[in-house]
């Protein structure tokens, strides 16, 4: 069962499109709104959204201590007692965001056209106590989570942790490179997150911290470590052909160099269109003609700047 005090704090973070009223404050179109879609069996309502374009109770939502009555594509109830699943999807570069409700009568996709699906799904997370399966890439958790955790440490949500000013200094930095990464394209958002990763983590260890989103964080770096080895085994695997090929080279066998010229060809490489370009250039370039993310590149050129 819901609490009023739970609703205090979210009015103006739950709708996107209409009007919010608290129980104290509900307007005569409630009336229609119960008649539309919700019950008449309704004693109690802690809070109502019109989200109709005449202002008549015809769309929107009735929150009520048992249950989430609501009109918009779809009509529908949720009753926290028979709530199984909650799931949320958000991608970067996606302006929709989408949560999906699955409970023992029915299941519910609920949009960001008229309500925030993240701010009622994390309502009902608390009012459940179920977890969120967080429907999001591996870099799109790193940039979900980091923020949630460094605004806690910021509202000194973590016991017995009092931050210095260079603590207070880094978090700053941390959010505003994190801001700068928001806006990237896909493939330098991706590289960077996975510089950061590690150093947020680092931080996060070194003060000890203890919550659901730092275990988040840890399944991450196992996910990020099962990434690595499956780059560093194309790595091994470039570096033995570029050995192999190198040998039959020095004893005269031509073949395998040749293929390569002829594959470098097919994929529109010229070693002229590599000249004067500086190796920053040269690297954007490799990656986008061989389909290979920057962190794999990087790996793959400090692998033959060891060699030699």
């Amino acid at each position: 069962m819901i609490e009023n005090k739970e609703w205090m704090d979210i009015s103006e973070k739950l709708v996107i499109k209409g009007n919010f009223y608290d129980q104290n404050h509900l307007p005569s179109q409630i009336s229609n709104a119960i008649y539309q879609f919700g019950n008449r069996d309704i004693f109690e309502i802690i809070a109502f959204i019109d989200a109709s374009d005449e202002e008549d109770g015809s769309k929107g939502m009735i929150i009520t201590p048992q249950a989430i009555y609501f009109q918009f594509g779809q009509a529908g109830c949720i009753r926290y007692d028979e709530v199984t699943s909650l799931s949320l999807q958000k991608h970067h570069h996606d302006p929709l965001v989408k949560t999906v409700i699955r409970t023992k009568s029915g299941n519910y996709a609920l949009s960001n056209k008229t309500i925030n699906p993240e701010v009622l799904v994390l309502l009902l997370s608390e009012i459940t106590g179920l977890n969120i399966e967080m429907i999001m890439t591996t870099h799109e958790k790193v940039a979900y989570y980091v923020p949630i955790i460094l605004q806690d440490l910021q509202d000194d949500a973590y016991e017995d942790i009092e931050l210095t000013e260079k603590q207070l200094t880094l978090i700053k930095e941390f959010n505003q490179e994190l801001e700068i990464i928001e806006d990237l394209d896909e493939e330098n958002y991706c590289y960077e997150l996975e510089k950061i990763y590690p150093r947020v983590m680092t931080f996060f260890d070194e003060l000890g911290l203890d919550s659901e989103e730092i275990d988040e964080l840890y399944k991450i770096q196992e996910a990020f470590e099962q990434s690595d080895n499956i780059a560093e085994q194309k790595i091994e695997d470039a570096k033995r052909f570029y050995d192999d090929m190198m040998n039959q080279y020095s004893q005269g066998n031509t073949q395998m160099y040749d293929q390569v010229q002829s594959m470098m060809s097919q994929l529109g490489i010229n070693e002229s269109d590599l000249a004067g370009k500086s190796m920053d250039e040269i690297e954007d370039l490799l990656c986008e003609r061989l389909g290979i993310s920057k962190s794999v590149m990087d790996k793959l050129v400090k692998k033959f700047a060891n060699k030699s």
